[in-house]
């Protein structure tokens, strides 16, 4: 959830439209995935977005989806399934401007001319916290993270980047560069980033042209391969 959720924040910050959107409605969401699944809060504030796990305070909106497919079909566009509002059903405002958000969203990540600075800016951002999820919450991903210590960077050359923190116990994703890493991943340029998520450009030939610069800990990057190798499985 938090790979999908916190864009959001990303959104509203670096793209003027959304930001007025944003501005529509002041108050809270409360996302819940399934039964045991995540939870997060979604708080608007005068167009600013934060997003924090679990439930913050007296929420305004509460919207359950049944299963994490149909919270991905909502912001991918993709798929059917709409999510159970179990509070703030009359609260339409705020759902019409969540829904507009959903869709700039989608927008910049699925349409034909996106601005392609803000679409890697939450890319990368989206790939760095599927991987902290996968590897704390898939079964077989979660026997390998147990095996590593240390911090990992996913990073655009001079531009955005999250690292995960990988404990032993517990696997953690922040925005932004850590001020000491294990392992770093690293894209020269925002376009090379795009195309490579779009299946555009191999990633091999990418590394063995210094188009991607991996270094640091080899056990630790060979985790991280297996991880984003399900990354896109899972946000399917």
């Amino acid at each position: 959830m938090d790979a999908v959720l916190s864009n959001f924040e990303i959104l509203t910050r670096e793209d003027a439209e959304a930001f007025s959107i944003a501005k529509g409605w002041n108050g809270s969401i409360f996302f819940m995935v399934g039964m045991k699944g995540p939870r997060a809060t979604l708080e608007m504030k005068h167009g600013d977005i934060r997003v924090g796990p679990g439930k913050a305070g007296k929420p305004d909106i509460i919207l359950f989806f049944p299963t994490a497919r149909i919270l991905n079909n909502l912001f991918t566009g993709k798929g059917s399934g709409f999510p159970i509002p179990l509070k703030g059903l009359l609260k339409a405002k705020g759902l019409k401007v969540f829904s507009k958000l959903a869709k700039r969203m989608e927008a910049i990540l699925k349409g034909a001319n996106p601005p392609r600075e803000i679409k890697a800016r939450l890319l990368i951002n989206t790939v760095g916290k599927a991987i902290a999820a996968i590897a704390a919450l898939e079964p077989e991903s979660q026997v390998i993270a147990r095996g590593i210590k240390g911090i990992a960077e996913v990073r655009i050359k001079n531009d955005e980047a999250v690292n995960i923190t990988f404990s032993g116990q517990a696997v953690t994703a922040r925005n932004g560069h850590a001020p000491d890493t294990d392992l770093v991943m690293e894209f020269t340029t925002q376009d090379l980033f795009l195309d490579i998520v779009d299946d555009k450009v191999d990633v091999f030939a990418a590394i063995c042209l210094e188009d991607i610069r991996v270094e640091g800990d080899l056990h630790m990057g060979e985790a991280m391969n297996l991880f984003l190798d399900k990354v896109g499985i899972y946000l399917q």
